[in-house]
């Protein structure tokens, strides 16, 4: 099952970065050089657009590397179980991941702005997403009327309700018949296998990492350049730019780098 999900999601996440990069070039590039908005800063600077936003990566730092140590611990190869009271602890734990992973601010965000580009909207500075609304109405069925891979896989791992039952405590754990049942405002008592959920944790995991990872492969090899990789263009606030993309040395680290250069106030 592993190597099934792991090849599905690869195949999806591949196809998605391709679409992006042909569909609106701009859009993509402010996707990998992580554009983003800080309204504070038009006190002190022309422009509150800038890249290379930290800020939802430093919060999201240690979350995702505790789910890469378990996966990395537990998940090496197929055939992973849930037995005895140590399984009931992982699945405790895998249930904490689902919903913290679900709640990420900066998985969320890039999923939004992967959608934007993608419906053709251009990129999104200051994405605003509800919850399970939001995913299943915008997201999800959009990427799948436009028949991409990747609204069949986001499918199969997000599940409104889980994530709500587990966020509020509203579930149960059944270690004899490997059930889990949830009680939610939206679709009252439901119940699940185990090995249903443990499906859509591997999915969820798997596709988060790959998404994430795919846009650093993506952010390093255009920085490998070290030139101007766009056409003069306008941020929102009519300030006309252009990003330039370059490697730089930190302690001994080559670190990429996009910057805006200001050619002109209109």
């Amino acid at each position: 099952m592993l190597r099934e999900i792991t090849d599905e999601i690869k195949w999806a996440v591949a196809e998605a970065y391709d679409r992006m990069a042909e569909k609106d070039y701009l859009s993509f590039i402010l996707l990998i050089a992580k554009a983003d908005t800080i309204p504070a800063l038009k006190r002190v600077r022309v422009s509150e657009y800038i890249l290379n936003y930290p800020v939802d990566m430093y919060y999201d730092e240690t979350r995702e590397g505790f789910y890469l140590r378990y996966l990395n611990r537990n998940y090496t190869k197929d055939g992973f179980f849930y037995e005895g009271t140590n399984g009931i602890d992982d699945l405790s734990i895998e249930m904490m991941i689902y919903t913290h992973l679900w709640e990420s601010a900066y998985f969320m965000k890039t999923l939004i702005r992967i959608l934007s580009i993608l419906l053709g909207k251009g990129y999104d500075w200051n994405p605003k997403y509800g919850k399970w609304k939001y995913m299943h109405k915008e997201i999800i069925n959009s990427l799948k009327d436009m028949d991409i891979l990747l609204g069949s896989v986001l499918e199969k791992a997000y599940s409104s309700e889980i994530r709500n039952a587990f966020a509020h405590s509203l579930y149960t754990v059944n270690v004899d018949n490997k059930t889990i049942t949830m009680r939610t405002k939206h679709v009252g008592i439901h119940t699940i296998s185990i090995c249903d959920f443990q499906k859509k944790f591997l999915y969820s995991v798997l596709f988060m990492n790959s998404i994430l990872n795919a846009l650093e492969r993506n952010r390093i090899q255009a920085c490998k350049k070290n030139t101007a990789i766009t056409n003069p263009f306008l941020t929102p606030d009519g300030i006309s730019v252009q990003i330039v993309a370059k490697t730089i040395s930190i302690d001994g680290k080559t670190i990429p780098q996009f910057e805006m250069r200001r050619l002109s106030v209109l």
